[in-house]
């Protein structure tokens, strides 16, 4: 139990202690991956299937849809192409 409140305060700490343009990218870069995720379903469309239309990796296309992906403006143009969809709009 002590050690469930130790653990807690130091994932607290941790997480005050975050930059806020690292939560933003984090927050940014999750929100993309669920589009995508969104997409595919929407499209009948399997990872296998997009790594195909972007002449990616499956394992790419997975890291895509970790939510953890630092993704390039190339990236997010290729993936609007490849779902004929706007991936972000500005």
């Amino acid at each position: 139990m002590k050690q469930d409140l130790e653990g807690q305060k130091l994932f607290r700490q941790i997480i005050d202690e975050t930059p806020i343009e690292l939560k933003t990218q984090l927050r940014f870069s999750d929100s993309i991956a669920e589009k995508l995720d969104r997409l595919l379903k929407s499209k009948g469309m399997t990872q296998r299937d997009l790594a195909r239309k972007t002449s990616k990796t499956e394992a790419e296309v997975s890291r895509w849809l970790s939510g953890t992906h630092n993704f390039t403006l190339k990236t997010l143009a290729l993936l609007s192409v490849a779902l004929d969809e706007d991936i972000i709009k500005i």
